[in-house]
């Protein structure tokens, strides 16, 4: 015998109205943080323009870029020895970078000279004028100070050494290239500004922030900083100050971390150039009995560990191997006359957070992958 089961109407009802409530309960817990931070929703809708700006000047006719160079064929013959100057050879990010471009070197057959500026803008000088003597076929560097440098770069093009420089313009590619410098690989620090503020909104929107820059008048990262103030204060923060790392560490970073606590009672957020400085910052804090959300940047292995454990809301990874790679593709292909149409690469960089950093590539990978 069959039998037919009728719903009790009124606890379809309930239902029902359970569904609306707590679809209403969530649409406000969403739009809760909007409300109190319309910046956020603001910085939303205009971050496909910014992308726009950003990448515009690369569409234009005018001027070709890409994220690679070409890989050269390795001439027959050709004695290749290219010389490499590390800014700061201490540095995790740039030594990373001097890998790619030894691994690079090594698929080429070529030799590459290494010499550490120590981030001496004398130091640098000396040592392109110590490769030239040596009589490299190519030079790799990253301007520390570009006036100091012309002369000895003037050098270089009248001995016939082309020049491939890291980060000598950094802006818009449209720019003239700076003189005596044939290549150049950028490391987008335009979109690494933009990536950490991005990164900072979605973990304190609102947040009174502390920027922490380096004690080394670098152009790049001086643009660096000047593009982070920038973009926090589109996006609705307020931007207390800046201090400088003189040591380019960890402990530089704590020291600079410290005198933002001392000089700023209500900053409650640090955007920092590098993570030993972000992670210095949170060492800091931590002594003084507070709480900071901190971003950092270049995605070191300090940098990744404390977004792993929490002291870092995040950081932004830049592919410091594949920098030194495409540095000595241009190197190798300017040495060989077989240097194509393209004259500068731009590899950009990534957000690290805590839903992700299990799962980028890691450094060590990529650099086993060039050939």
């Amino acid at each position: 015998m069959s039998t037919l089961t009728i719903a009790n109407p009124a606890a379809v009802d309930t239902g029902s109205r359970n569904l609306v409530r707590d679809t209403r309960i969530v649409m406000m817990r969403e739009l809760r943080p909007m409300i109190r931070n319309p910046f956020s929703l603001l910085f939303g809708m205009i971050q496909p323009l910014v992308f726009l700006g950003l990448f515009g000047p690369l569409l234009s006719g005018s001027i070709e870029c890409a994220t690679s160079y070409p890989k050269p064929v390795v001439k027959s013959g050709f004695k290749c020895v290219i010389g490499f100057q590390n800014p700061l050879a201490a540095n995790e990010s740039l030594q990373y970078m001097q890998k790619g471009a030894l691994a690079q070197a090594k698929a080429l057959k070529c030799k590459l000279i290494v010499l550490d500026d120590a981030l001496s803008v004398d130091k640098q000088v000396s040592n392109m004028q110590q490769l030239l003597a040596q009589k490299v076929k190519a030079i790799i560097f990253y301007p520390l100070d570009p006036k100091a440098t012309t002369p000895v770069l003037n050098q270089a093009k009248k001995a016939g050494v082309p020049v491939v420089a890291i980060d000598s313009g950094f802006g818009n590619p449209k720019n003239p290239v700076t003189p005596g410098i044939s290549a150049q690989v950028w490391q987008g620090r335009d979109i690494m500004a933009f990536l950490q503020v991005q990164a900072l909104l979605k973990a304190k929107p609102g947040a009174k922030v502390g920027l922490i820059g380096i004690g080394a008048p670098v152009p790049a990262l001086k643009y660096l900083n000047a593009r982070e103030t920038y973009y926090a204060e589109k996006a609705g923060f307020t931007v207390l100050g800046t201090q400088d790392n003189a040591s380019d560490d960890v402990t530089g970073g704590e020291k600079a971390g410290n005198a933002l606590i001392q000089r700023y009672a209500d900053m409650d957020a640090v955007i920092a150039y590098n993570d030993p400085s972000a992670v210095g910052a949170v060492i800091a804090a931590k002594a003084s009995g507070k709480t900071l959300t901190v971003i950092g940047l270049n995605g070191t292995s300090d940098g990744i560990q404390a977004v792993k454990d929490g002291r870092l809301a995040a950081t932004v990874q830049g592919d410091s191997p594949g920098i030194g790679r495409e540095t000595v593709k241009a190197a190798y292909a300017l040495a060989t006359k077989t240097m194509g149409k393209v004259k500068l690469v731009i590899l950009p960089p990534r957000i690290v957070t805590k839903a992700n950093v299990n799962s980028i590539p890691s450094w060590d990978a990529e650099i086993k992958a060039i050939k």
